[in-house]
């Protein structure tokens, strides 16, 4: 229930308009002067004040002053029988509600206040939405503020127009510079084309942007953020950055970096080294090979100086391409083939070599150095057996993949074949037991053998997972 307050000297007209507000069913008070009015008003915080301009001991504009300066809310509503315009202009500039000349009808003034209170009340709700919002601000700002990384908010005119503490701390920017400086100005991140700019890029792709930048005068890497603000109706409005310090895992990653350079070159060495190592072993038995007169003993030292010699070819693919771990089947197949007949000493029109592997099979060490021996076996099988009543030779190696990590290799020639109901697991040969055992145990695979059209051993394995030795 509002509180109306009712002061005039006339005893008539305060007692009456106090009456006829009560019947309205307001909280109504009286005074008969300004100075009785503010104690009342003091007291019990009436909602309007209905008071006469004219009044002994305080008039109404100085009643409306202190009203004013204790709630600026407070509503005042003048009577008065004296004054004009003038007088109504200079109590409307003091925040005064209304003017109504007397006789004063209760009608009028019922309007008036009526009008007063709705405007308290909506006064009232916008005050309460203005604190809501202040604190929404305030607590925006706290939250703002709190974030560790550097924050900014750009207009759609590259200009910095708000910031946090972090940002402020860390770059140290005056507001002077803030506000005549466009932000690619401050940080120097474009050089010519203004296109480059993130604020640009997040207006036109309406997504996220992020780059690295290195802050020359801070010695600091950062990883900027860029997200891209838009209004309901797509337009775009700025952007707000985000100024991540990254420094420390720059560095993190220089110094892997360096160790990982490190690591390969320290690998790309050892294989250098066991493939020189082998290469004197080779060199060693080819020595041995020089004095001996027995030929088995010959051939014997020749074997095994080929399958050292296949053996260090894949140390010396490994260390010559840019993958440590594996090796590309197809060059390392070619260059085995060529090394092979080369021993020998055929002469490259005497035997034909087709090689059908894919340039991406790619195979770790552990799998590569069985497939080679067996290789080498077979190629060295074929020359010292296959070729003898041929006079074109014809070899086919082929790799290929046949499910995840899964495998099918294949060495045919074209030479006499095999004799009927040969058994691999039978023969005395150490060669073909080499082959057996690194097939079938040691890469875990399945060999066939097919003899009707020449020799042709298909061998199906998976690539051996690598193990870790400590």
């Amino acid at each position: 229930m509002a509180k109306i307050l009712v002061i005039d000297d006339e005893a008539i007209i305060r007692d009456r308009l106090k009456s006829l507000l009560m019947l309205d069913d307001f909280d109504a008070y009286s005074a008969e002067n300004g100075v009785e009015g503010i104690k009342i008003f003091e007291a019990e915080a009436p909602d309007v004040i209905v008071a006469d301009i004219k009044m002994p001991k305080m008039d109404g504009i100085e009643v409306l002053r202190r009203v004013k300066a204790m709630n600026k809310n407070a509503e005042v509503i003048f009577i008065t029988g004296h004054g004009g315009v003038d007088t109504a202009i200079e109590a409307m500039k003091e925040g005064a509600f209304g003017y109504i000349q007397k006789p004063v009808e209760y009608d009028e003034l019922k309007i008036e206040i009526d009008k007063a209170i709705e405007r308290q009340t909506m006064q009232g709700k916008l005050d309460a939405y203005v604190r809501e919002l202040q604190r929404s601000v305030d607590e925006w700002e706290i939250t703002f503020n709190c974030v560790k990384d550097c924050l900014s908010i750009h207009d759609e005119d590259f200009n910095i127009i708000k910031t946090n503490k972090a940002f402020i701390e860390t770059f140290g920017f005056s507001e002077k510079e803030l506000n005549v400086k466009p932000c690619y100005e401050l940080f120097g991140c474009i050089e010519s084309d203004v296109s480059q700019c993130l604020n640009i890029r997040s207006r036109e792709s309406r997504v996220t942007c992020v780059k690295e930048m290195y802050h020359q005068g801070l010695n600091k890497y950062f990883e900027i953020t860029v997200s891209p603000i838009f209004t309901k109706d797509g337009e775009f409005k700025g952007s707000v950055h985000s100024f991540k310090d990254i420094t420390a895992r720059k560095l993190n990653e220089e110094k892997i970096k360096a160790s990982l350079e490190e690591k390969t070159l320290l690998l790309r060495e050892i294989h250098h080294r066991v493939k020189n190592n082998m290469e004197i072993i080779s060199n060693l038995i080819e020595l041995n090979i020089d004095t001996a007169d027995d030929q088995k003993v010959i051939d014997m030292s020749n074997e095994m100086k080929n399958r050292i010699r296949s053996m260090s070819l894949v140390h010396q693919s490994l260390y010559q391409n840019d993958n440590l771990s594996h090796i590309n089947f197809r060059d390392y197949t070619k260059d085995l083939t060529a090394d092979i007949l080369n021993s020998y000493s055929v002469e490259p029109s005497a035997v034909s070599v087709t090689i059908d592997i894919n340039d991406d099979v790619y195979i770790g060490m552990d799998t590569a150095m069985p497939c080679c021996l067996i290789i080498n076996e077979l190629i060295t099988n074929s020359i010292k057996h296959a070729f003898k009543k041929t006079k074109e030779g014809r070899l086919y190696i082929s790799m290929k993949a046949t499910g995840h990590q899964s495998y099918e290799l294949i060495v045919r020639d074209n030479g006499g074949g095999i004799p009927e109901g040969f058994d691999i697991s039978k023969s005395s040969s150490l060669g073909l037991t080499l082959i057996k055992t690194l097939g079938e145990y040691q890469l875990g695979g399945k060999i066939e053998i097919n003899g009707d059209d020449g020799m042709e051993f298909k061998l199906s394995f998976k690539e051996l997972q690598y193990r870790k030795r400590i």
